[in-house]
């Protein structure tokens, strides 16, 4: 793949943010959830409008290839990781190090002592190789269906 670059994530990105997290949570997550259990948590459509708030409150990055978005990840106070998505076809190729790599820098400044984030099945590893210890697993309910995570944590 080609050099990534990251710019700000915008609340006028809402559609592109939900077009990468339907992708990244019905292909991306097949191997670690059930098709209903995925289908619950993507909901049943796009749905952009859902995401302007969510990314309008947050500090966020898009990790855009070759002008093409492949990936997000938002901070919120102090430091949380909130959404953390990349395209199931630019897995695997450092985006999501990018990303997780510079908000970092920007929860440092803010003054995080650490970051936390809950982390699906599917994304657990990747947190781990990145230095975050797991604290607990988790059950959210999404459309009247469980699904699994873990809260983690990661020192500064």
């Amino acid at each position: 793949m080609t050099q990534t670059t990251l710019r700000p994530l915008l609340a006028d990105d809402a559609t592109t943010v939900a077009e990468i997290f339907r992708e990244a949570v019905l292909i991306g997550t097949a191997a670690h959830y059930t098709q209903t259990e995925r289908e619950a948590w993507a909901g049943p459509k796009l749905d952009p409008e859902r995401w302007r708030d969510r990314v309008g409150s947050s500090v966020g990055l898009m990790a855009e290839r070759d002008g093409v978005p492949v990936g997000i990840m938002t901070l919120v106070a102090p430091g949380h990781i909130d959404l953390a998505f990349v395209r199931p076809a630019a897995a695997g190729h450092g985006v999501g190090a990018e990303l997780l790599a510079a908000l970092t820098q920007i929860a440092l400044a803010g003054g995080a002592r650490s970051l936390t984030t809950d982390a699906s099945k599917a994304a657990r590893p990747f947190f781990e190789r990145h230095g975050f210890y797991f604290l607990r697993q988790q059950s959210v309910i999404r459309r009247g269906v469980a699904l699994i995570n873990y809260a983690m944590q990661k020192p500064l």
